[in-house]
């Protein structure tokens, strides 16, 4: 088996919510063992940055180690569920949130909390709202009859463009004009990242 190494004390948030998707997938599909593997994983990256690293990292194992001395915060926890929402974008605004501290107390309560919420949107309602069924299925409809014709057709516009004048570089452009016109319909792969979170496709 294969294992990447990634930074312990500062991981990418794509790194965080790879292991998330992963954590919520299994959840949806009833392999709770791989659900808290990869919700553990996914924690306990949440929490290390929650640690000040200090000046050249100095600091960071002694405040980890006196934080592991301090008594867990049961209402920062019971907080992190209360706020909870169980959606995709909600757990990115948290994980961008999380920022090291340096106080001992202000570390836990934000690891405690953090972790909290993260946790019950990932293990959160299997089933989606009807308002969210309704809203993707229109957006995809959209998507596919009016999004899709308008990047083809932008791609054609440079395609022709790229015969006529002979220039390959064009046809480059049409694509890339397409790829991006297509990508700009926000509302429809906001939606569709919901949804798939609920296991829709």
């Amino acid at each position: 088996m294969y294992t990447a190494r990634v930074a312990h004390h500062n991981p990418d948030s794509g790194v965080i919510m790879k292991h998330i998707w992963n954590a919520r997938l299994s959840y949806l599909r009833g392999d709770n063992i791989q659900t808290m593997k990869s919700l553990g994983r996914a924690l306990h990256y949440i929490q290390d940055k929650s640690v000040s690293k200090g000046f050249l990292g100095l600091s960071h194992d002694t405040r980890e180690e006196n934080v592991s001395f301090q008594a867990i915060s049961e209402d920062a926890i019971e907080k992190g569920i209360d706020i909870a929402i169980c959606s995709p974008h909600y757990i990115k605004k948290v994980i961008k949130s999380v920022k090291p501290r340096k106080n001992i107390d202000e570390i836990m309560n934000q690891a405690c909390m953090c972790s909290a919420a993260i946790a019950k949107a990932v293990i959160g309602e299997r089933t989606p709202s009807n308002e969210l069924v309704e809203n993707f299925k229109s957006a995809k409809e959209r998507y596919r009859k009016r999004t899709i014709p308008i990047a083809i057709g932008t791609f054609g516009i440079f395609l022709i463009t790229s015969i006529i004048m002979q220039n390959f570089l064009y046809t480059i452009f049409g694509i890339l004009a397409g790829y991006i016109t297509q990508r700009l319909d926000f509302k429809y792969y906001h939606l569709k990242e919901e949804a798939k979170w609920f296991g829709i496709n």
